[in-house]
């Protein structure tokens, strides 16, 4: 089997994978991005409100247009599945194999992102997006002075429920155990809000509508059942990063994130990284970009190092006479 070769590889095309991927490109680096999917976590978000300079978009389509900017940097691009990746003996190189091909490359740049757990109940993939969400921060704006529900695990309830209490007219907070778990000041605050329900002992069982979330059936723990009328329910169940193809090459810390350091740099000198599958403090599509382009450029300037070059500062520059203007 012949194994084609790049100067960069990046795993994932959410956000922080493509801008990686763009800034890479465009130094004209031979660049492949290798995803399962267009978008990851993106495709999870109808309207986009908070990302600078885009007003009334949507994640699916900021996750085209990204993928377009890299496309016209004759960046190319896989729809497959990454299985594992090894050193090559005797070579700084790295081989990359996936479900339907193996490739060999000189750096690599992780942003598989975060995938968020399901519930696992009827109906609940119909649903995405169309009443139910696995993201409080990106979505609860949108439902001001409408009926909620939110179900989950821990901190992740917790700071749902009381996001939803600011905007939602009504919030019922669903869970399994007779007591909420985490930390008690944010328990006792809930508990305060008038427009929260707390339904302990309790389980969604089935959600349903026409084209929109219209009612959830909880069960408790005796098997008694009852449906509510609800516009939203907020699956906050966590979430779980797949890094099973290279742990045994870089640092992973407690939480299953990569660790990284300024400019994305991993414990792997030749693998750098950024996204939600890293340690950084915010999981925003902002950040991701940002942190991103930094794992792209700092990849480059690791290949550009490797050829005895000095590598790039910035992305642009541009010459006004004698003078050199780096942005």
């Amino acid at each position: 089997m012949v194994v084609e070769e790049y100067e960069v590889i990046v795993v994932g095309a959410g956000p922080s994978g493509l801008s990686a991927g763009i800034f890479i490109a465009r130094q004209r680096a031979k660049c492949l991005l290798i995803s399962k999917d267009l978008g990851g976590q993106l495709n999870l978000i109808p309207k986009l409100e908070n990302y600078p300079g885009t007003i009334m978009s949507s994640g699916p389509l900021l996750a085209k247009t990204l993928e377009n900017q890299y496309l016209t940097f004759n960046g190319e691009m896989v729809y497959d599945t990454v299985v594992k990746v090894d050193e090559i003996e005797g070579s700084t190189d790295l081989s990359v194999k996936t479900t339907r091909s193996e490739y060999r490359t000189k750096a690599l740049v992780l942003a598989p992102g975060k995938v968020p757990n399901n519930l696992g109940v009827e109906n609940e993939i119909k649903f995405q997006n169309k009443g139910v969400h696995y993201c409080t921060k990106c979505d609860a704006p949108f439902y001001q002075g409408r009926i909620t529900a939110t179900v989950g695990v821990g901190g992740y309830l917790l700071e749902s429920g009381i996001l939803l209490s600011r905007m939602a007219s009504k919030v019922y907070l669903v869970y399994r155990g007779g007591q909420l778990g985490g930390d008690k000041d944010m328990i006792e605050s809930l508990k305060k809000k008038s427009n929260v329900e707390l339904v302990p002992n309790s389980s969604v069982t089935y959600v349903n509508g026409d084209n929109y979330l219209q009612e959830i059936k909880l069960k408790d723990n005796s098997g008694v059942e009852k449906a509510i009328n609800v516009d939203g329910l907020f699956i906050e169940m966590g979430s779980k990063i797949n890094l099973d193809f290279i742990k045994h090459l870089i640092k992973i810390n407690t939480k299953g994130e990569i660790e990284v350091t300024e400019g994305g740099k991993t414990t792997h000198p030749a693998v750098f990284a950024s996204g939600d599958a890293t340690n950084i403090p915010y999981k925003q599509i902002v950040a991701a970009c940002g942190d991103g382009a930094a794992a792209g450029i700092s990849a480059f300037n690791y290949i550009e190092k490797l050829k005895g070059k000095p590598g790039i500062r910035s992305d642009w520059k541009k010459t006004i006479g004698d003078t050199v203007f780096h942005y």
